[in-house]
């Protein structure tokens, strides 16, 4: 195993939360995800559903959790469903979690195998009228996620049944970081960190971004990341101004840009930085006003995260500021900036938002969401000018404390200055 499991009393905590929620009168069926397949009998490597992951601590693909607080039988009230190691499962993938291990891992005491349970859930399901999904909807178009599926199925085989989602339960639950998965997040960013510092070890003129992309996953695998929270962006040139690039051949030029924005994912939980650095070791004048115009904007929005306020609140004050800023640099005039159609003049610039950040890259809570202690998001600014080939990214993750907020990323430098003397002294 690559990383140090939660506790299983923060998983236990979890569930408690949901069982509380849900009530005594209705059970919930957790699926974690599905296997992905590719072509040529081979797999993408698996990861688990986030819920399912958060309420059991648990890896492995083909698990159900059940949990049923009403059930007179204690024994019942929680269940956790794997699928058992059979010779072929061993031969091929390994041996599978035995039943104490799962409940050493998950805090679970009822641990059954797979081919359980249909026999168990029709002995429980006509006990409760209201069953909880893991599904957002059993109509959501296009491929179906396993509680998607067997929302359908429920509803044939128990037409008198409420399905309900417990979707938006957990995602409430989830926007509050409890302190192991902020040292789950703050591993995350240290990789990160490193991953950076390789990259930027190497950057020289000429080379491809996937050069930098794999100096990047090698350091993240080396210290022993899940993954990557998401695909790195690793673009140069005119490729900077694109918001979300595919890391692809391009040569870095002397003079250009290069703007990086990755995320480790460590015990499954994601990093999300960005950094704009001169592949010269230094910016060129134009470079650097647009750099500082972002660096401004930047921190001044950090200085705002507080409780209380939303990612919504700040953003609003970025946009402020980056009218300002895209005055300055003469893209607008005053008065453009001043008429009811700034916003939309300075959206072509800046086109993108901050976001909450936790076992989802784009973690539960949205931009209207009150910020409150525990709560980890990004501050992300930035301006893209296609014209010129010029696009600046800045992405700190920021955790809300009780007084304020504290900077999760702060040891990666970003200040003009330090970035220009960090690239400087890796290629002397």
């Amino acid at each position: 195993m690559r990383y140090e499991p939660l506790p299983p009393k923060f998983h236990a905590q979890n569930r408690q939360r949901l069982s509380e929620a849900i009530g005594q009168e209705a059970i919930a069926i957790i699926d974690t995800a599905d296997v992905l397949s590719r072509p040529g009998d081979f797999e993408y490597p698996f990861r688990p559903d986030s819920n399912f992951y958060y309420l059991t601590g648990i890896d492995e693909s083909e698990a159900i959790l059940v949990l049923a607080p009403g059930h007179p039988n204690k024994r019942l009230r929680e269940i956790l469903f794997l699928r058992e190691t059979n010779d072929f499962i061993a031969l091929w993938a390994g041996r599978r979690l035995t039943q104490e291990e799962a409940t050493a891992r998950s805090g679970i005491q009822t641990v059954l195998w797979l081919e359980e349970y249909t026999s168990i859930m029709d002995h429980i399901l006509p006990d409760f009228r209201t069953i909880y999904l893991n599904a957002e909807s059993q109509l959501a178009p296009g491929p179906l996620s396993p509680s998607a599926r067997r929302a359908r199925l429920l509803k044939q085989k128990l037409p008198m049944h409420e399905l309900r989602s417990c979707v938006r339960i957990l995602g409430e639950a989830r926007t509050v970081k409890a302190p192991v998965e902020i040292e789950q997040l703050r591993r995350a960013i240290d990789i990160t960190a490193a991953g950076l510092q390789a990259a930027w070890s190497t950057l020289r003129p000429n080379l491809p971004e996937y050069a930098l992309e794999a100096e990047l996953t090698a350091e993240f695998t080396r210290r022993g990341a899940t993954g990557s929270g998401f695909s790195a962006i690793v673009a140069t040139g005119k490729n900077t101004t694109v918001i979300h690039s595919v890391t692809d051949a391009t040569k870095i030029g002397k003079t250009d840009l290069v703007l990086t924005d990755v995320g480790a994912e460590a015990g499954y939980y994601a990093a999300d930085i960005s950094r704009t650095v001169p592949a010269s070791g230094q910016f060129t004048p134009r470079q650097r006003a647009v750099y500082e115009a972002v660096y401004r904007t930047q921190q001044a929005a950090i200085a705002l995260h507080k409780p209380g306020t939303s990612i919504l609140e700040i953003d609003n004050e970025m946009r402020k500021q980056l009218l300002k800023e895209i005055v300055s640099l003469g893209l607008i005039t005053a008065a453009q900036a001043k008429s009811s159609e700034g916003n939309r003049l300075l959206s072509k610039y800046y086109p993108h938002t901050s976001h909450h950040l936790g076992l989802d890259v784009h973690d539960t809570g949205d931009r209207a969401t009150i910020l409150k202690p525990g709560m980890v998001v990004t501050c992300e600014p930035g301006l893209y000018l296609p014209e010129e080939g010029i696009g600046v990214r800045l992405e700190d993750d920021i955790l809300i404390t009780e007084t304020g907020y504290e900077v999760l990323s702060k040891a990666i430098p970003s200040a003009p200055d330090d970035i220009e003397a960090m690239i400087g002294d890796y290629q002397k």
